[in-house]
């Protein structure tokens, strides 16, 4: 239970009755001028979570309700107003952010306008590409337009610096390289599954990198989300080179294992995790692979469900030690 929680949990109990002040002061051993600030700061505490629940909660409500809405009347309208009420109506929801960020920067109301106008953008351009009959044989109308977006969030987060505007950038950046490389290659994905594995392994690195730079900075929100794509792209992409490849299959171990080292350096559950049950799919199929004939397969799952256990056991222990803490 981390620091918000346990907050959360004790204004609770107060305000329930089931925890008296008195009770708290005494536990605690603080006189009564320190606690009296005690329940306000809770109370602040719990409304901050509760307003961050209901501001995600009333977004995803409001796209919801203007997809549904615009899908009913979609054979009915024009053109321009189909632009208008997808990239028109997203870039007014930015409009309105960035105002209220610079209104009311403490609030989070005008990281909400931008959440909503984020989601809204890139399908708003998408919109626009098709109904200005732009020829969209090749990628590249499709990728300048992410690439455009790229730059546009970019600019946005320089302005407001804020961990929205960031978020928006590497999701739209992120679409913007693998767009790219797919219109320089110019062919289907099925032919150069291994070059977007590696692009993958390049692209999950660089979110971890992420994460480490914006420890205890205003992106900080961002370290854990980072380091779970990034772990899962990395170690997934190079688990897709296992199948095909002796030098991957030994090599992996390595990978797998320097992933538990670094969610130790970074604190990172997410990193430990991923990097947890992709070291047990990896022994998962090297057992099946190259023991379960020769040993015979329940022999393979006795010896595969002790390495289990002792994974577990390492996991717990690498999280107690050096993350919990």
């Amino acid at each position: 239970m981390n620091k918000e929680e346990l907050l959360q949990e004790l204004s609770f109990k107060i305000n329930t009755g089931e925890i008296s002040r008195e009770e708290l002061m005494s536990r605690l051993k603080i006189s009564q001028s320190v606690s009296e600030n005690v329940p306000k700061n809770l109370k602040d505490s719990a409304s901050f979570s509760m307003t961050k629940m209901l501001y995600v909660l009333g977004v995803i409500i409001v796209v919801i309700g203007i997809i549904i809405f615009f899908y009913q009347i979609w054979d009915d309208i024009g053109s321009l107003v189909r632009i208008s009420v997808t990239l028109g109506l997203g870039l007014l929801f930015t409009v309105i952010g960035s105002v209220l960020l610079k209104q009311k920067p403490d609030d989070n109301i005008g990281s909400v306008f931008h959440l909503i106008g984020g989601l809204l953008i890139p399908g708003g351009a998408m919109v626009a590409i098709s109904e200005l009959n732009i020829d969209t044989t090749s990628l590249w109308p499709v990728t300048l337009t992410f690439g455009a977006i790229f730059v546009f969030y970019l600019i946005l987060n320089f302005i407001h610096k804020s961990a929205v505007l960031t978020f928006f950038s590497i999701v739209n950046g992120t679409a913007f390289i693998y767009l790219l490389v797919e219109s320089i290659i110019d062919g289907p994905f099925y032919r150069h599954d291994d070059l977007y594995a590696y692009l993958t392994m390049v692209v999950g690195a660089s979110y971890i990198l992420l994460a480490h730079a914006f420890r205890g900075g205003w992106n900080k929100k961002l370290v854990g989300v980072l380091c779970f794509f990034g772990s899962a792209g990395f170690l997934g992409a190079a688990f897709s080179q296992v199948f095909d490849s002796v030098f991957w299959q030994m090599i992996y171990f390595l990978v797998v294992i320097g992933s538990l080292f670094l969610s130790a350096h970074l604190k990172s559950r997410a990193i430990l995790v991923v990097g947890t049950l992709f070291l047990l799919a990896h022994v998962s199929y090297i057992t099946g692979k190259y023991f379960a004939d020769s040993m015979g397969w329940p022999i393979s799952l006795v010896i595969l469900g002790f390495i289990f256990i002792g994974l577990g056991y390492i996991s717990i222990n690498i999280n107690k030690k050096y993350i919990k803490n």
